[in-house]
């Protein structure tokens, strides 16, 4: 009995040790596992922290470089010297040496914009500013001119260009009347939305407001936004109004046309050396006649057209600079107004 008692004793003395060494081994695994979480934790946390400080960084920079890009662009207009006209072979118009590909520390920015060729009709990429007079003031137009513009814009039929022309003029006006029977919108309309409102009666602030007025869609905003404007003067620049803008203030294509080739010289590129430029509204009819011999009535009809609507200079000008980081896909693009004293007038980063 003692024997089988002291080798019990022994068998337990041996076993023991065995359970808390298994014990102790799942501990020291599950306490590995927790720690190899915390730590995968940890360092998906700061991974994500270094990710953001180098987001944010890229984006300083690149918010510099593109605002560098305005400030070049409003020192070009600012050295201009004073003439009695603009034009797009203006050294702020086209300037690939002063807008394309500039590198300025870790990237490079460049100032563009794009436009419709009036001569190809295509697309194009040009390295310089935007003149605001080349667009149709919608602050000054009248209803008649915003309608044409819309219409060779959209390229809509004539009663749906003017429902939405009248929109535009009854938001801005003060009264609260329509201006046509049908189509336009005044506060009954704007209240009557499922989150009302009321037209502004006001002069727009910016192009962003025409989303508002009842039939503009982002769709058709996209269309006509190049085309229309709410600074300067309310006159077109003659030397530098696109097609559709110089048949929205009433003259005919005929006349069009032949303004636009005169503009670009013997070559027929409009933006280099050889452009014939028209230094007062006044000069328009005198200047075309010495290449077309036109006859008395036409030369009245565009002596009125330019009397009314035409100027030969621009007060405000747009920026769009882009930059771009080296060997980085990130980009910021900075879209300023501002007149000929550098003033700004808008300013918008995206």
């Amino acid at each position: 009995m003692v024997t089988k008692s002291a080798n019990s004793l022994k068998q337990s003395a041996y076993q023991l040790p065995k359970v808390f060494k298994g014990s102790i081994l799942l501990i020291a695994l599950w306490s590995l596992c927790l720690l190899s979480t915390f730590a995968v934790i940890l360092g998906y946390g700061v991974r994500q922290k270094i990710m953001l400080a180098s987001r944010l960084d890229d984006r300083a920079k690149l918010s510099l470089i593109a605002e560098a890009g305005i400030v070049r662009a409003i020192a070009e207009v600012k050295r201009e010297l004073p003439k009695s006209y603009d034009a797009i072979n203006d050294y702020w118009s086209i300037n690939i040496d002063t807008f394309k590909d500039i590198p300025l520390g870790d990237g490079r920015f460049n100032v563009y914009n794009e436009y419709i060729n009036d001569i190809s009709g295509l697309m194009e990429t040009r390295f310089g500013l935007v003149d605001e007079e080349r667009k149709i003031n919608i602050n000054t137009a009248e209803s008649r001119i915003i309608k044409n513009i819309l219409r060779f814009a959209l390229n809509i039929d004539e009663m749906l260009a003017q429902q939405l022309a009248a929109s535009i003029v009854d938001w801005r006006d003060s009264d609260s009347e329509l201006s046509i029977p049908s189509g336009s919108a005044e506060d009954a309309f704007y209240n009557d939305l499922q989150y009302p409102y009321e037209a502004k009666d006001a002069n727009f602030e910016s192009l962003d407001e025409l989303l508002l007025v009842k039939g503009i869609t982002p769709g058709i905003f996209e269309k006509i936004k190049d085309y229309i404007t709410i600074y300067g003067t309310g006159r077109v620049n003659v030397n530098t109004a696109s097609k559709f803008v110089l048949l929205s203030v009433g003259f005919t294509e005929d006349i069009v046309d032949k303004i636009i080739t005169v503009r670009s010289g013997d070559d027929g590129i409009l933006g280099n050396a050889d452009d014939i430029f028209f230094d007062s509204s006044s000069s328009v009819a005198v200047k075309l006649n010495q290449f077309y011999a036109l006859n008395e009535a036409t030369l009245g009809e565009i002596n009125a057209i330019s009397d009314l609507y035409l100027n030969s200079t621009s007060s405000c000008f747009m920026a769009r600079s882009t930059a771009t980081l080296r060997n980085k896909k990130s980009s910021q693009t900075i879209i300023s107004v501002f007149d000929k004293d550098g003033k700004v007038l808008y300013w918008r980063e995206s």
